[in-house]
């Protein structure tokens, strides 16, 4: 790849629960509002594996918008990778890559997957120090996005060509704005997949191969409650993980789950190791 490299999307509104008329136009507008902010923060985070702010901070590409069909709202647009770094780090990522990897940030959120059989995608995850706080930064845009599917009733769809990537409808609005606190600690025997030091945040999977569940300790005034010990605990599971043990832990957790019954995240009490 040499000079500048353009991957075109498109955002699709359509019916949902409603039957498409016409798209609102504060409602749209903020949709396709949240879209920019949320792709320019992840492919930000992809090619220079830094969270950013501000979406002005990105750097090294740019997001345009492209001819839109005549009386439809089918909105297009491309990411215009521009100077040499951000066109190498894709070259070698991959364009396949780079979208699948795209694709599961903007849809771990939502309750979608966090695993893929793209093997640079997977890596580029597993490498990823700041991941859980990539996907709080992208909370706010993606819930932005859903604004015309919680004001109108309508569905909308991030495609690449025919290919849909991330669709936005009732039920992903539901899940990322309706939390389920359990009422009741549970211990529960897991491994660690994830751990950020810094943050004392980290994800918690219950065998090698399923999908995992972020953590994050109780906070009380403004203070992870968190001992080192606790800390060692997790940072060896993790290194066993890393290593294809699967080295487990216990803790004490509560359970936040979205309206389905799927546990969305752990609030972690204690951590000790498995007798």
């Amino acid at each position: 790849m040499q000079g500048s490299v353009k991957i075109p999307l498109e955002l699709y509104y359509e019916s949902g629960e409603s039957k498409f008329s016409e798209l609102d136009f504060y409602y749209g507008t903020d949709s396709m509002g949240g879209a920019a902010e949320a792709i320019a923060i992840a492919t930000h985070a992809i090619i220079h594996d830094e969270v950013v702010t501000q979406t002005p901070s990105v750097k090294g590409f740019g997001l345009n918008f492209k001819n839109s069909s005549p009386g439809s709202f089918r909105q297009k647009f491309e990411i215009e990778f521009t100077d040499a770094m951000a066109v190498s780090a894709l070259t070698t990522m991959g364009i396949p890559a780079f979208i699948e990897t795209l694709t599961l940030l903007l849809g771990i959120p939502m309750g979608g997957t966090t695993k893929s059989e793209r093997r640079k995608t997977m890596k580029w995850l597993n490498n990823m120090d700041d991941l859980d706080k990539l996907l709080d930064r992208l909370y706010r845009p993606l819930v932005r996005i859903h604004h015309p599917v919680s004001g109108q009733g309508y569905k909308v769809t991030l495609k690449k060509a025919q290919t849909k990537m991330v669709i936005f409808d009732s039920l992903s609005h539901k899940y990322m704005t309706e939390d389920i606190k359990d009422p009741k600690e549970k211990t529960i025997t897991v491994a660690v997949s994830r751990f950020n030091g810094r943050r004392c945040t980290g994800r918690f999977i219950d065998r090698h191969d399923a999908e995992s569940i972020s953590f994050s300790p109780k906070v009380v005034k403004g203070q992870p409650q968190i001992t080192k010990k606790e800390m060692n605990f997790l940072a060896s599971s993790l290194t066993g993980v890393v290593n294809d043990l699967f080295l487990p832990v216990q803790a004490d957790v509560t359970e936040i789950r979205s309206y389905d019954g799927r546990v969305k995240h752990y609030i972690l009490h204690r951590v000790y190791e498995k007798v």
